[in-house]
């Protein structure tokens, strides 16, 4: 029993590291090939580790590039994004979770519907729409798109989170005369910090990561976002500049990876909080 305990065990761990190399390889061959020289990316046999770690790539990136004003755009982006789809989803959630009206579950089932159909199916209706409204090639675009497709997901997440807190909390508030903007403001947000974190996070993701939206809505230079902007190493003769390209990956994705170290435990309540209800 212990031999077939412990042969399991190693199994298991045995996966885990497997799936882990998998999984970390690629990010961590991008991140070693940021510090190489251009001649050794294409080396032969390939190396791991550079010889000699530089940092030219970065300064490059930073200084001959619109690298900042990529991140720039990005980061107002998706920040407003996650701001208007919390303000939106968040009192929708409410009014799901603690009020009763015809055809709520159909609602429900319906938005949910909704996150099912593919997103590049809506890019010439939203192309159409923002050319109408005269937002075309403006960060105000953007964030009106990307805040409308993860707002019902957001009220699935809120939904949940907020049907773990006790409906007696409501009720006593409203015996002492709150309104129902007062008792989700005062009470039912503060406690559901962590489902907020888990759904604006997940929005931030999607908005950060975005790449044939932008491309096609808001694809000038000032309105540029970093996952058209790393298009942008690609040279117009089919020639790509791996080592900056490299450097500029490494710089896009630092933001969200501190961004989700720290906020990990949250995170994870927050996504999880709900599921057994």
């Amino acid at each position: 029993m212990k031999t077939r305990a412990l042969v399991r065990t190693a199994g298991r761990y045995g996966g885990f590291v497997l799936l882990a190399v998998v999984i970390l390889f690629p990010l961590s061959w991008v991140v070693l090939s940021s510090f190489k020289e251009p001649s050794e990316i294409f080396a032969y046999p390939p190396t791991i580790f550079p010889r000699k770690f530089i940092l030219t790539n970065y300064a490059v990136v930073f200084g001959s590039t619109e690298m900042v004003l990529y991140l720039k755009n990005t980061v107002i982006v998706a920040v407003l994004s996650v701001a208007l789809c919390l303000l939106i989803a968040a009192p929708a959630a409410y009014g799901f979770s603690y009020y009763r009206f015809k055809m709520k579950y159909t609602l429900l089932i319906a938005m949910l519907g909704i996150q099912l159909i593919p997103g590049v199916v809506n890019i010439i209706p939203y192309y159409i729409m923002m050319s109408k409204i005269g937002l075309l090639n403006t960060l105000s675009g953007l964030i009106l798109i990307f805040a409308s497709i993860r707002i019902p997901f957001s009220i699935w997440i809120l939904k949940a989170h907020f049907d773990t807190i006790p409906s007696s909390l409501s009720d006593s508030a409203r015996i002492d005369g709150c309104s129902g903007v007062r008792i989700l403001w005062n009470i039912i947000l503060p406690l559901s910090l962590p489902g907020l974190g888990a759904a604006g996070f997940l929005t931030l993701l999607f908005s950060w990561g975005q790449f044939l939206l932008p491309l096609v809505v808001a694809s000038s230079r000032e309105t540029m976002l970093v996952s058209v902007g790393l298009y942008s190493f690609f040279g117009a003769e089919g020639d790509v500049y791996f080592h900056h390209l490299s450097a500029a990956c490494v710089i896009a994705s630092i933001p969200l990876v501190a961004g989700y170290l720290l906020a990990q435990r949250g995170f994870v309540s927050g996504l999880t909080r709900g599921a057994v209800k």
